[in-house]
C-alpha cells in the first residue's frame, strides 16, 4: 500500500542540444518539468521566435466548421480504435503545406457565412414588406408633397374605430391596405399643415409609422410597387441559397479532410507544448538546467533516451529533501490498478502516507456485487467491457475504467448468482442468501462486512501512525479502540469473560491515553469523554445497510419487469412485440440505475465510513512532460 517512489531529477548541458534534449524529454515521457527557484540565479532561455498559435486557432475554427458537415455514426464516435502515430508520421504533418490546404477550407466557410447572412438579411427584408405587399402603388407615389404627407402606418386593430373617428374632423385621408387578428395596416394622407397637431392625437392610438429600409430603397426603382420588390427579394434568396447549397456541399467534400485535421491539431498541440517548455530552462552562458520529478521506476528509461547526449549532459537523481512536496504516482498490481480511479476520485494521498487502493478494492467488488445482486446484469457488463477493450483498445484512464466496470461485472456475476438471480430468475441450487426471504440475514451480513471495514480502517490508522509519528501514546489510545470493537462485539453475541476482560481493557487504554493533556484529573475526563466516539463508530457501521436496500430495490425490480413482461405477452396479437419490449426496456433500466446506484453508494463507503479513519488526502499527480492526444495515440 506504499506509493510508488519519485525522485528529483536535475539536468545540465550545452546550450547547444536544449532543442534536441526537450524532443526526446517529450517522447519518453516520464519526467514532470518544474520550474527553476529563483534562488538559483539563472538567466530564463529565450523561446524560439516562431509559434504554432496562429496556425491552432485556424485548425480549432476548420476542425469546428467541418464537424457540422460530417455525420459520424455510434459506431464511428465510440467504436473505432483512436489512430496511432510514430516519429516519422509526425515529422511528415509538420511538413505539409498547411497553409494552402486550410485556405480553399477557409474560404469557403467564410463565403457560406457571408451569404448565410446575406440571406438572413433577405429574408428580414421580405418579412418586413409581406403586410404591405397589397398596396399597388409604385414607389414614387410614396413620396410626400410640399402639401401633403404620405405615410405608412401600422395601428392595433382595437384603435381602428377611434383613427375613423378622427378623419372625419381632421384633414386626414386614411386607405385600409391589410387587416389581420391584432394589427391594421394604414396607407395616411395628411395634410402638411395640420401635421404636428394630428401627430398629438394619434399618439394616444400607439399609432407607429413604417419606413422603407435603406437597402431596399437603394434596389427599388420608382416605378416599383412592394409586391415587385418582394418578387425580387425572393429571387435574390433563391440565387443565393443556389450558391449556399454549391457551398454546403463543397463543405461536406472538405470535411473528408477531417480525420487528417483531427491528427494535426494533436501533433501542433504538441509542438507548441515542447516551445513552451523552454520556459522551464533556466540559464548560464553555455549551458543549460532543467529540473523535475521522476517515478525511480523509470530512470533507466530516462538514462537510456538520453545516452546519445550524454557528452553533453550531465544528468543527477536524489529522493525528495526533507519539506519539498513531490508528486504522487499510485502503483499497484495488475489486478488492484482499476481500483486507483475511486482513489483518484476522492484526491491522491498525500507523500508518505497510505495508497488505499489494495486495502478498498475487495470492500469495493463486493459492495457492488451485493448492490447490482443480478448475475445477468454483470454478464452484460462484462462483455461489454471486453468488447470495449478489445475492439477499442482505450488507454489512460479510458482503460482503468473499461477494467474497473469488467471486475465489477465479475464481482455482480458471482454475487448476483448467491444473493439474487438472473434477470430476476434465481437459481435456488446455487443461492446461498435469498434477500427477499431472508433479509435479517442479507442485513447481518451488511452490518459485519461494515464492521470489519471500519476495524481495519482503525488499524491502518494505528499502523500508520506508528510508522510515521512512533508516539507510543496514541499508539497505545489507538490499539484500545482495535481491542473495544471487537471485544464488545464478540462479548455481546458469546457472553464469554475473556471478551468483557478484553472491553475493559480496551476503554482502559482509551480512557488512559486519549487526552494529552498532563493534568490527571483532565486526562481522565478527556479519555472517558473519547468513550463517545464509539457512537461514530456504531453510525458508520449501520450506514452499510444500504447494501441491504440497494440489493432488495434491484431484485424486487428485476421480478417486477418480469411480471409485467409477462402479462404484456397475455395482450392479442400484440403480445408478442409488446413483451420484449418491455423485458428489454425494463432490465435495461433496471442494470442502469443498480450499478449507477451500488458504484456510489459503494463509493460513499469507501470516502466517508473506511477513508475518514486513516487516510489523508492532497497528494499533486505526476504530470511527465509528454505527447498528449485527443484524436490520436502516439508512439
Amino acid at each position: 500500500m506504499a506509493l510508488a517512489r519519485v525522485e528529483r531529477v536535475e539536468i545540465i548541458a550545452t546550450d547547444s542540444i536544449k532543442d534536441e534534449l526537450l524532443v526526446e524529454l517529450q517522447e519518453v515521457g516520464v519526467l514532470q518539468l518544474e520550474e527553476i527557484s529563483p534562488e538559483l540565479n539563472l538567466n530564463p532561455v529565450r523561446r524560439p521566435p516562431r509559434s504554432y498559435e496562429p496556425l491552432l486557432f485556424r485548425l480549432r475554427q476548420t476542425i469546428n466548421y467541418l464537424s457540422s458537415w460530417r455525420k459520424t455514426g455510434l459506431s464511428e464516435k465510440w467504436l473505432k480504435p483512436r489512430p496511432v502515430i510514430n516519429r516519422q508520421e509526425r515529422e511528415a504533418i509538420l511538413s505539409l503545406d498547411w497553409e494552402n490546404l486550410l485556405k480553399p477550407i477557409e474560404q469557403a466557410e467564410a463565403n457560406y457565412r457571408e451569404i448565410s447572412n446575406e440571406i438572413k438579411a433577405l429574408e428580414k427584408e421580405r418579412e418586413l414588406l409581406l403586410p404591405w405587399q397589397s398596396l399597388e402603388l409604385p414607389l414614387a407615389f410614396l413620396n410626400s408633397t410640399e402639401t401633403m404627407e404620405i405615410l405608412l402606418a401600422r395601428l392595433p386593430r382595437s384603435h381602428l374605430n377611434e383613427l375613423m373617428d378622427l378623419e372625419k374632423e381632421e384633414p386626414l385621408w386614411i386607405y385600409q391596405i391589410r387587416l389581420d387578428k391584432r394589427n391594421a395596416y394604414l396607407l395616411l394622407l395628411i395634410w402638411r399643415p395640420a401635421l404636428k397637431e394630428i401627430e398629438e392625437k394619434l399618439k394616444p392610438l400607439n399609432l407607429s409609422f413604417f419606413f422603407l429600409p435603406e437597402p431596399i430603397l437603394k434596389r427599388a426603382r420608382p416605378q416599383d410597387t412592394l409586391k415587385d420588390i418582394i418578387f425580387r427579394l425572393e429571387s435574390l434568396i433563391r440565387e443565393k441559397e443556389e450558391a449556399q447549397a454549391y457551398l454546403e456541399k463543397k463543405s461536406q467534400e472538405f470535411s473528408s479532410l477531417l480525420p487528417q485535421l483531427s491528427i494535426a491539431l494533436d501533433v501542433f498541440e504538441n509542438e507548441q507544448h515542447r516551445l513552451n517548455a523552454h520556459n522551464y530552462f533556466g540559464q548560464t552562458e553555455r549551458t543549460i538546467f532543467l529540473q523535475g520529478w521522476i517515478e525511480s521506476a523509470n530512470l533507466t528509461r530516462l538514462k537510456q533516451k538520453l545516452a546519445p547526449f550524454m557528452e553533453n549532459l550531465a544528468l543527477f537523481h536524489r529522493p525528495p529533501l526533507e519539506g519539498e512536496e513531490p508528486p504522487v504516482v499510485l502503483r499497484n498490481p495488475a489486478v488492484i490498478e482499476p481500483f486507483q480511479l475511486i482513489t483518484s476520485l476522492y484526491g491522491l494521498p498525500r507523500p508518505g502516507t497510505i495508497d488505499p487502493t489494495l486495502a478498498l478494492a475487495p470492500f469495493f467488488f463486493i459492495y457492488v456485487g451485493l448492490c447490482v445482486s443480478e448475475a445477468g446484469y454483470g454478464l452484460l457488463v462484462t462483455l461489454l467491457s471486453l468488447f470495449f477493450i478489445s475492439r477499442i483498445k482505450p488507454r489512460g484512464s479510458a482503460l482503468l475504467f473499461s477494467r474497473l466496470l469488467l471486475a465489477l461485472g465479475l464481482s455482480t456475476i458471482i454475487l448476483g448468482t448467491l444473493v439474487g438471480g438472473w434477470f430476476g430468475f434465481p437459481i435456488r441450487q446455487l443461492l446461498l442468501l435469498d434477500p427477499l426471504t431472508q433479509p435479517v440475514s442479507f442485513l447481518l451480513l451488511a452490518l459485519a462486512l461494515g464492521f470489519v471495514q471500519v476495524w481495519f480502517g482503525t488499524l491502518l490508522k494505528v499502523i500508520d501512525s506508528l510508522r510515521r509519528e512512533r508516539n507510543l501514546t496514541r499508539f497505545l489510545a489507538q490499539t484500545g479502540w482495535l481491542i473495544l470493537l471487537p471485544s464488545i462485539v464478540l462479548y455481546g453475541l458469546k457472553k464469554i469473560d475473556i471478551f468483557g476482560f478484553s472491553s475493559l481493557l480496551g476503554a482502559f487504554l482509551i480512557v488512559l491515553f486519549s487526552s494529552p493533556r498532563k493534568n490527571p484529573l483532565v486526562r481522565f475526563l478527556g479519555g472517558l469523554y473519547s468513550l463517545y466516539d464509539i457512537s461514530k463508530y456504531l453510525g458508520d457501521v449501520l450506514s452499510y445497510s444500504r447494501l441491504l436496500a440497494l440489493g432488495l430495490s434491484t431484485s424486487v425490480i428485476a421480478m417486477v419487469v418480469n411480471t409485467l413482461s409477462g402479462t404484456a405477452l397475455k395482450i392479442p396479437v400484440l403480445g408478442w412485440i409488446a413483451a420484449p419490449v418491455v423485458f428489454l426496456g425494463g432490465h435495461l433500466f433496471n442494470l442502469a440505475i443498480s450499478f449507477l446506484g451500488g458504484f456510489v453508494h459503494s463509493m460513499r463507503l469507501q470516502f466517508v465510513e473506511f477513508f475518514t479513519k486513516f487516510y489523508e488526502a492532497g497528494g499533486k499527480p505526476l504530470k511527465p512532460f509528454s505527447f498528449q492526444g485527443r484524436y490520436v495515440d502516439f508512439e
